[in-house]
């Protein structure tokens, strides 16, 4: 599954608004058996710290737990894994325009069984049976 940014109005942040459509979608990968999603996430407060770290080392400090940004280190509280930094992602100040590329595994993932398709013998394709049916 694909997730792009999910904002809360600003006058309805603070009353778990943002943390209950992200459990929705756990919830929906779960109930869909998907591998997990994949999304990316504005680091709203980097422009706080431009001037001392590099998008990738802020993000270092943001799961070491040395930082806090308010949109990424909740999402990696939530399972989140950062992948990699997405330059020009937006037009958002704070960000000063980069997002991370970030993953959550689906722990309750199941991946189907394989399907055996058989091969024709050698003596079925002379025979004519040159295709092999799904």
């Amino acid at each position: 599954m694909y997730g792009v940014e999910t904002l809360v109005h600003p006058d309805y942040q603070g009353y778990g608004i943002g943390g209950v459509l992200m459990e929705r979608r756990f919830e929906c990968a779960r109930q869909l058996n998907l591998r997990g999603i994949v999304g990316g996430s504005l680091i709203k407060d980097y422009h706080k710290v431009a001037d001392r770290f590099t998008p990738d080392a802020y993000v270092a400090e943001l799961v070491a737990g040395r930082l806090f940004d308010s949109n990424l280190s909740k999402q990696i509280k939530k399972g989140f894994k950062p992948l990699n930094t997405i330059p020009n992602y937006t037009e958002y100040p704070g960000s000063l325009n980069y997002a991370i590329a970030i993953v959550w595994d689906n722990p309750a993932y199941r991946a189907p069984e394989p399907k055996i398709i058989p091969f024709p013998d050698a003596e079925s394709l002379r025979a004519g049976g040159s295709s092999i049916a799904l």
